[in-house]
């Protein structure tokens, strides 16, 4: 065992034994590696997997969702504390009541399907000119 202790210089460099090695290396996009959980329990910290498989393949539960997804998760997400300031329910917790929060806002779009296409009719600019 070696002596914490002892000094070395730079030319000891390659004598000095590492607390480390066999490092693996990776590099995988955000939505990837991320989980449908926050970092940290009271923040909007964005969690991560927690499987070094997972991390280093890139197949947390968003890498088959897409990124698309991962987006609009997280940008929606509210902690507890986020909905108690805003005074709101939290939509959803994880994915599985994501999952039924955007259900629940499909079936409520699609049974006023003809109402929604009739004020689309109505909102549409007469020239490009009137975007601006």
């Amino acid at each position: 065992m070696a002596d914490e202790r002892k000094q070395f210089t730079l030319a000891d460099l390659p004598k000095i034994p590492s607390v480390i090695r066999d490092f693996q290396f990776f590099a995988q996009p955000k939505y990837r590696i991320a989980s449908a959980r926050p970092g940290s329990g009271n923040t909007k910290n964005i969690g991560s997997a927690t499987k070094t498989q997972e991390l280093v393949s890139g197949t947390g539960p968003f890498a088959a969702l897409g990124e698309e997804v991962y987006d609009d998760y997280w940008m929606f997400y509210l902690t507890r504390d986020m909905a108690q300031a805003l005074n709101v329910t939290r939509p959803y917790i994880n994915l599985k009541t994501y999952l039924e929060y955007k259900e629940r806002g499909v079936d409520t779009l699609r049974a006023h399907k003809k109402e929604i296409a009739k004020l689309s009719e109505d909102e549409v600019p007469k020239t490009e000119d009137d975007n601006d």
